[in-house]
């Protein structure tokens, strides 16, 4: 064998090795994938055997409290006692002319039987409710399917109409107990549960409380009796009334008009708590508390003393004689003839002469002119003082 045969004879034996590891390689590695695959399997399929087996539990367990909630499984024994409690029901609601009847017992499988219930009568608002609350607080496998309240058209009130289910399990006591406790599908106060049915407004949007708009603090004088109206607005318009929820004894308040009196002989101050409500549906209520601080009168006014007006006023006979040019200025020559004096002026020059008083603001060859206050007045040769200061008041 030559050198080219024994290097072919390698090569060829070494591809065969190679082709045999990598079959080998790959049947491992498909034998591991399917033992893998297997466990995964095996896994999910716990998995799904664990939660049949808990929601096995959780519906024994539901079951359980349906058995507890259920009516008597002899039908004929559910339909006396369910119609025996509903008398109990309407007749502690006050429900007028009623009527009661099991229409019919229908088979659902092999699992429960349904009973079908027939209520009517007539009753107020209050009571109607009150049947429907004490209906659904009663914890049994039961519902009110349809409900059908109408104004009565004679007597006032409401006609009732209900339809309700029952449901009697198979498996169930014959002489089963009624459930002891309420349902948690309703409120356990009846009035929470009544009032926002009751206290409502179908017909207009929801009534507001009235708003105080005025100062919470209010300032009264000791020894005086005090008025104070009190600033409460309803936004709808309605009329609103006022009473007092904590006050000393020396406060009161009218109920219409909200005018708070106050009269304290002290220095003083305390609290007071008043209640605003509307007239509207339904009523709404504010209470707003208020401080009332008693103080000290103010100090009485002071007298101004009372000018007493001359017997006789110079200036009605005070007349311009003369306007004199100097080298600088000018002069007013000023006449009082009840004096037998003549004053001559210059310009700022202040002056009184009876009832006038003012100052000279500027002299020329036809006039002077005179401020008297806040006023300015012209006197011209041979007119009186008093004249010209009338004329412009």
């Amino acid at each position: 064998m030559n050198q080219r045969e024994r290097i072919l004879v390698i090569l060829v034996g070494s591809l065969v090795v190679l082709g045999l590891g990598q079959w080998g390689f790959t049947k491992y590695k498909t034998a591991l994938q399917s033992r893998r695959t297997r466990f995964e399997s095996l896994q999910d399929r716990q998995l799904q055997l664990s939660e049949k087996r808990i929601q096995g539990a959780i519906a024994d367990r539901q079951m359980g409290e349906y058995l507890v909630r259920s009516v008597s499984s002899d039908a004929e024994r559910a339909r006396s006692d369910y119609q025996s409690w509903l008398f109990d029901v309407v007749e502690e609601n006050n429900i007028r002319e009623a009527k009661i009847s099991g229409e019919k017992i229908q088979p659902v499988g092999d699992l429960y039987r349904q009973l079908t219930f027939k209520l009517t009568g007539r009753a107020e608002a209050p009571e109607a409710l009150g049947l429907v609350y004490d209906i659904q607080a009663k914890d049994y496998l039961h519902r009110i399917r349809t409900m059908d309240l109408k104004p009565a058209k004679n007597g006032g009130g409401f006609s009732v109409d209900l339809t309700i289910d029952v449901v009697s399990l198979n498996n169930a006591p014959v002489d089963a107990a009624d459930p002891a406790t309420k349902s948690w599908r309703v409120d356990p106060d009846a009035i929470a549960y009544a009032d926002p049915i009751l206290n409502r407004n179908l017909f207009e949007p929801p009534n507001q409380a009235p708003k105080f708009s005025g100062e919470s603090t209010l300032q009264a004088t000791k020894g005086r009796k005090e008025a104070f109206p009190l600033a409460f607005k309803d936004p709808e318009g309605h009329s609103v009334s006022y009473q007092l929820v904590d006050a000393p004894e020396n406060v009161t308040i009218d109920e219409r008009s909200g005018t708070l009196r106050v009269e304290s002989d002290e220095l003083q101050e305390f609290k007071v708590k008043v209640q605003v409500s509307d007239s509207g549906y339904p009523k709404r209520t504010v209470e707003e508390t208020l401080l009332v601080k008693v103080v000290d009168p103010p100090p009485p006014p002071k007298e101004e003393p009372k000018q007493i007006a001359p017997e006789f006023d110079d200036a009605k006979q005070t007349y311009l004689t003369g306007l004199v040019q100097g080298a600088n200025n000018w002069t007013a020559w000023m006449n009082v003839r009840t004096r037998g004096k003549t004053l001559k002026l210059r310009v700022g020059d202040e002056f009184e002469i009876g009832s006038v008083k003012g100052v000279v603001k500027s002299i020329d060859a036809d006039h002077v002119e005179i401020t008297i206050g806040d006023k300015s007045v012209k006197l011209t040769s041979g007119g009186t003082l008093k004249s010209a200061v009338d004329a412009i008041e």
